[in-house]
Order: structure tokens, then C-alpha cells, then sequence
């Protein structure tokens, strides 16, 4: 940064300093050499005037005068003459005129009249600025131009941690990009950690769970209560280990989306006739008879299922879906009376392996992953969840945003 700080602020003294003298120059050379030819008339007349007494023209004449003594000037002998004589002799200082009068044995100064036109004045300060102007632009435009494409390279690799950030060596922001750099592969390396972790653990783990629930099978001489509570023990394990690896792969982008067009009413339809069977409320639909968009019809089944099986778990006797178009975007509104959700944990539902209750028991089910993995699906869809405040049913209301027409997935 403190590169491009004194290269910015070098320039920018050296081109107040270029064009300051360049416009100057101008400035000396569109002024001419000789008075103006107005001002021999302005003198002529001002004459006429001055030959009145002093209280007369004083009063009349628009310029300021002063009473100097008259030897406060050394004058020339042929200007001595003329002021002698009661003509005006006249001194030119800097971009002004002061006219000077000898009457009754005093002397008399008048002015500064100005010589400038200000119209003339106005255009060489507006050629400053707009020269100003382009010199920064010429200076900003590869800098902004650089910015850019670490923008675009940053959003790249966002949706894609292998693409790498392309600016010039020779750039004033390089060391910033040199710093993202260094900063994408300490990233990846920990997603690839993270992936090789995660993938390793998870079928680790599914080998001792399948040599569980066979011996399990095979132990037949275990009471039939016991042998049950434990078969839903490997089940919720093995439950476990493909929730994690789901949503290890939708965290590290991973996710291989196959995209066609889905009928959201078709695709609601069969998963609330699919959930039917699961104890709980039933689920009351208020759909269009069609709704198009493309995605991933198994996925978004997959963050549907997600949503309506909590509704499910926590709704006392009703839960209602409404589907709904508003402006570009599919609404899907999920809405139960159940307990709610507390307003401070809105947001926090939503991040991975964070539960509402204070413990893990079975009665509340579930890892934590679900809504995680519905957040997941929906942003690689480019939309949204959210829990919305205005629950009418007193209980939660999950908010999901689809767009009607999008564009290809980071990943496709």
C-alpha cells in the first residue's frame, strides 16, 4: 500500500506542477503584449472628468482613488511634463492599470482598474481541471482495470478453488494480489485437507457400522428389544456418516448439479404424497399448477424433505406450504405451529451441527445438519433460506428463494 500511496502521490504532484506551468504558459501567451484598445477611450474619458474640482469628480468617478504626495514618485521628465500639462500618465502593474492626475499641486491616484477578461479567465481554469482530470483518469484506469480482474479472479475462485489470481507483475496493486495468492493456497490446501479428512473418517467409519449391523442380524440370541434399540443405534450412525459426507461435498464445492427444468408443484406434489406416512401433522400445499425453473430436482427434493421433516417433528396440528411466484424469484414458504424458533437462534439454525436442544436425544433427532444442508443446496442453486418473523401460525416459518431463470452454476 505504501507503494501505491507515493506513487499516487508523486504523480499527482508532478502533474499539478506539469500543468500548472503549461496552462501559465498558455495563459501568457493568449494575453497580448501591448494595453488593451479600450483603454485609451477609458483614459480620454476618464480626463474629461477629472478636469472638474475635486469634490465633483470624486463623487462620480467609480474608482478608488488616493492622495499621494507629489514627489512620492520618481517620474521621467517626459511624464513629469505630462501630468505638469493635467494629462493622465498611466502605470501598468501585474494584470491592472492605475491612472494617475496632478490637480491644484496634488497628486491623485486612481485604481487598480483590472486588464483581465474574465471570460478569458474562466476557460483557462476549466482547461486546468479537465487536464487535471484526464491525467488522473490515464493513471486510475489501469489501477481500476487491475482491481477488476482481482475481483473477477476472487469471485472464480469463490466458486472454484482451483483457478488462480492473474494480475500483472508489474501492477501497483501486485502486492495486494501477491497477498490474495498466498492467502487462495493456504485456502485450498485446507479444503483439500478438510476433503481428505472428512472423506477418510467418514468410510473409516462405515466399515466397523456395516460389520455392526451384521453381526447384529446375526445375533439372534439377543432379547428382541435390545437387539431393535441397537439397530437404530447403527442406523443413526450410518444416518451420520451420509449427512456429513453430503454436506462435505456441498461445503467444498463438490457437488455435481444435474441441471434440467423441474415442475416445483409435480416435485412438491409427490414428496408431501412420499412424507404422508411419517408421524405428524399433515401438510396443507397452496401451489400454482405449474412451476418451472431449472435445477437439480434430487437435491432440491433433498433440501424440501429437510424442511418438511422438521416441520413435522415440531408442528402440533397444522403445517401449511405455500408456493408462490414474486417478481423473478420462486417462494417457497414452509409454515407450522409448533413451539418456534427463538429469534436470537435464527440465524445460528442454520450453521452446521447446532441443535436447539441442550442435548442430543432421540426424541429430537437429527445431527444439526439438516438446515445446513438445505442453506448448501440452495445457495449452489443461487437462492436462499431464511426464518421469517411473520409466522401466522405462531409457530416457524422457513423462507425459500428460487430464481425463476438463472444462470449456470459456479460449478457446471
Amino acid at each position: 500500500m505504501q507503494r501505491l500511496f507515493w506513487h499516487f502521490y508523486l504523480f499527482l504532484f508532478l502533474v499539478l506542477l506539469g500543468i500548472g506551468w503549461a496552462v501559465e504558459q498558455l495563459w501568457q501567451q493568449w494575453q497580448p503584449d501591448t494595453a488593451p484598445p479600450w483603454l485609451n477611450s477609458y483614459t480620454q474619458l476618464l480626463q474629461q472628468q477629472l478636469q472638474q474640482p475635486a469634490i465633483q469628480w470624486q463623487s462620480h468617478i467609480s474608482l478608488p482613488y488616493t492622495e499621494l504626495s507629489p514627489d512620492s514618485i520618481s517620474w521621467l521628465p517626459e511624464e513629469q511634463q505630462l501630468l505638469q500639462q493635467g494629462d493622465i500618465v498611466t502605470l501598468f502593474e501585474a494584470d491592472s492599470v492605475y491612472f494617475y492626475y496632478q490637480q491644484a499641486g496634488q497628486l491623485w491616484r486612481l485604481g487598480p482598474l483590472p486588464l483581465i477578461q474574465q471570460e478569458g479567465a474562466t476557460w483557462f481554469t476549466l482547461l486546468f481541471f479537465v487536464l487535471l482530470a484526464v491525467a488522473v483518469a490515464l493513471w486510475l484506469w489501469p489501477v481500476a482495470r487491475d482491481i477488476r480482474t482481482l475481483q473477477l479472479s476472487l469471485k472464480q475462485f469463490a466458486g472454484n478453488s482451483d483457478s488462480t489470481i492473474a494480475v500483472p507483475a508489474h501492477s501497483f496493486i501486485a502486492p495486494i494480489a501477491q497477498s490474495f495468492r498466498q492467502m487462495s493456497l493456504q485456502i485450498r490446501d485446507l479444503l483439500n485437507l478438510q476433503r481428505e479428512m472428512t472423506h477418510a473418517v467418514s468410510h473409516e467409519l462405515r466399515t466397523p457400522i456395516a460389520r455392526l449391523n451384521f453381526a447384529l442380524e446375526m445375533a439372534t440370541q439377543l432379547p428382541e428389544d435390545e437387539r431393535r434399540l441397537m439397530c437404530e443405534d447403527v442406523r443413526e450412525l450410518q444416518q451420520l456418516v451420509d449427512e456429513i459426507l453430503d454436506y462435505a461435498r456441498l461445503e467444498t464445492g463438490q457437488l455435481p448439479l444435474q441441471l434440467q427444468q423441474i415442475n416445483l408443484t409435480e416435485l412438491i406434489a409427490n414428496l408431501n404424497e412420499k412424507l404422508s406416512p411419517i408421524p405428524g401433522a399433515a401438510i396443507n400445499l397452496t401451489m400454482p399448477q405449474q412451476a418451472l425453473l431449472f435445477g437439480d430436482g434430487h437435491y432440491l427434493e433433498r433440501a424440501l424433505q429437510n424442511v418438511l421433516v422438521n416441520a413435522k417433528k415440531y408442528a402440533r396440528q397444522r403445517i401449511t406450504l405455500t408456493l408462490q411466484q414474486r417478481q423473478n424469484y420462486w417462494h417457497i414458504d414452509v409454515e407450522d405451529d409448533g413451539p418456534g424458533i427463538p429469534q436470537a437462534m435464527r440465524e445460528e439454525i442454520l450453521k452446521p451441527f447446532f441443535r436447539l436442544e441442550a442435548s442430543r436425544n432421540k426424541q429430537g433427532g437429527g445431527f444439526g445438519l439438516g438446515l445446513a444442508i438445505v442453506q448448501r443446496i440452495m445457495q449452489w442453486h443461487q437462492g436462499s433460506i431464511s426464518v421469517s418473523e411473520s409466522a401466522t401460525l405462531g409457530g416457524a416459518r422457513f423462507c425459500l428463494r428460487l430464481p425463476v431463470r438463472q444462470a449456470t452454476p459456479l460449478n457446471a
